[in-house]
């Protein structure tokens, strides 16, 4: 599906395989060129989008709609994370991967499940389970999931880093509310 409205700009993207376009119906849609489907959909309610421009090094697009004008990134740039005491807990390459502030030591806990198509948008963690959720947020928030995992308790000191199963469900955000819900 495309714009409803007038086009009235379209922006190839200097770094990536992406066509960026904003119209009348005010919208502006990101393209993957190599499958031509729509990737994200940003809206506001109610300005009309006229021109857009990109950074020619940074990761920032602007856009000029009837009020005025927006800056947007495409892709977020800082890690899901989450502290407990002394540990930083983190998302990186697929893994989530522990940071011990005393010891200065980082390591991978597990490796996440799936492709990694769409980024891990946020994390909670329950010390009492050792347990971890970990959600993810696409654009038209439809297809938004979140996962539990069970941290392993016995960390080997070897190079495998162990692939554990999670219970997924769909919903735009998870967190703890009580030490086991």
């Amino acid at each position: 599906r495309g714009h409803y409205n007038n086009v009235s700009c379209v922006l190839f993207h200097p770094r990536q395989e992406l066509i960026l376009s904003n119209s009348e119906d005010k919208s502006i849609r990101v393209w993957c060129m190599q499958k031509r489907t729509c990737l994200h959909t940003f809206r506001r309610e109610h300005e009309r989008f006229w021109v857009m421009t990109s950074h020619p090094n940074l990761n920032l697009f602007a856009a000029g709609h009837d009020a005025g004008m927006i800056i947007f990134k495409l892709e977020r740039e800082r890690p899901a994370y989450t502290v407990h005491g002394n540990l930083l807990y983190y998302v990186k390459e697929r893994y989530l991967r522990k940071l011990d502030f005393t010891t200065a030591k980082d390591v991978p806990v597990f490796q996440i499940k799936g492709g990694g198509k769409v980024p891990v948008f946020g994390m909670s963690f329950n010390p009492a389970e050792n347990a971890v959720l970990l959600f993810t947020r696409t654009s038209n928030l439809d297809n938004s999931v979140y996962d539990l995992y069970v941290i392993p308790k016995d960390q080997e000191s070897g190079d495998h880093v162990p692939e554990v199963e999670s219970k997924r469900s769909s919903g735009l955000t998870a967190l703890w509310v009580a030490r086991n819900r």
